[in-house]
C-alpha cells in the first residue's frame, strides 16, 4: 500500500508539472503578442499619418513571426506531453482548430468589418476590426481547447471578452481609436498572462 501511495504521489506531481508547463506556454504566447503590439505602436508613433498598408504589412509579418516562435515552443511542449502519454493537443484537429480561429478572425476583422463599416472614419473601422480580429481569434482558440483538448482555459477569457466589450466605445471617442484598441488588447492580454502564470505556480505549489 505504501508503494501504491508513493506511485500515486509521483504521478500527481508529474501531472501537475505538465499542467504548469501548458499554462506557462500559453502565457508565453500572449506575451509574444504583447511585444508585437508594443513594437507596432513604437513604429507608428512618429508618423503623422499611418498608412493602412503599413498596418496590414506589419500584422502579416507579425503573424508569421508569431507562428514561427510559437511552433518552436509548441514542439517542445508536445514532446514533453508525449513523453508522459499525453498528446491530445498534438492531434491534427487541435492544430486545425487553432489555425481556423486566426483565419476566421483575420477575415472578419481585417476584411469584412472595414468594408461593412465603410461609412465610419478609416481609423474607427480599423480599430473595430482590430478588436474583432483579436476577440474572434482568441474565442476560437478557447473553444478549440474546450472541445478538442477538453480543457477549460478560464485564464483566456479576459483576452477575448475585454476586446469585445471595448468595441462599442470606439464610436463614442473622438480620436485615437487604434491607440484605444491597442491598449484594450494589451490590458486584456496582460491579465491573461498573469492569470496563466498564477495558475501555473498554484499547480506546482
Amino acid at each position: 500500500m505504501e508503494d501504491v501511495g508513493e506511485l500515486k504521489d509521483v504521478l500527481e506531481r508529474i501531472e501537475a508539472k505538465l499542467i504548469a508547463a501548458g499554462k506557462i506556454y500559453s502565457a508565453i504566447q500572449f506575451q509574444i503578442w504583447l511585444i508585437a503590439m508594443v513594437l507596432y505602436y513604437l513604429i507608428i508613433f512618429p508618423l503623422s499619418v499611418v498608412p493602412w498598408q503599413l498596418t496590414a504589412a506589419y500584422w502579416i509579418l507579425a503573424l508569421i513571426a508569431f507562428a514561427y516562435f510559437s511552433s518552436k515552443i509548441w514542439k517542445r511542449l508536445i514532446n514533453l506531453f508525449r513523453s508522459h502519454g499525453k498528446d491530445a493537443r498534438s492531434s491534427p484537429a487541435f492544430g486545425m482548430g487553432i489555425s481556423l480561429s486566426w483565419i476566421c478572425g483575420s477575415i472578419v476583422g481585417w476584411m469584412l468589418i472595414p468594408k461593412t463599416l465603410s461609412d465610419l472614419q478609416i481609423h474607427q473601422s480599423l480599430a473595430i476590426g482590430f478588436l474583432s480580429f483579436i476577440s474572434i481569434s482568441v474565442f476560437g482558440m478557447f473553444l478549440t481547447f474546450l472541445y478538442i483538448a477538453k480543457s477549460f482555459e478560464k485564464e483566456m477569457i479576459p483576452a477575448f471578452l475585454i476586446p469585445a466589450v471595448a468595441i462599442p466605445a470606439i464610436q463614442s471617442i473622438s480620436g485615437g481609436h487604434m491607440v484605444y484598441a491597442g491598449f484594450s488588447i494589451a490590458f486584456a492580454f496582460s491579465l491573461t498572462v498573469i492569470a496563466y502564470l498564477f495558475s501555473a505556480f498554484r499547480t506546482i505549489r
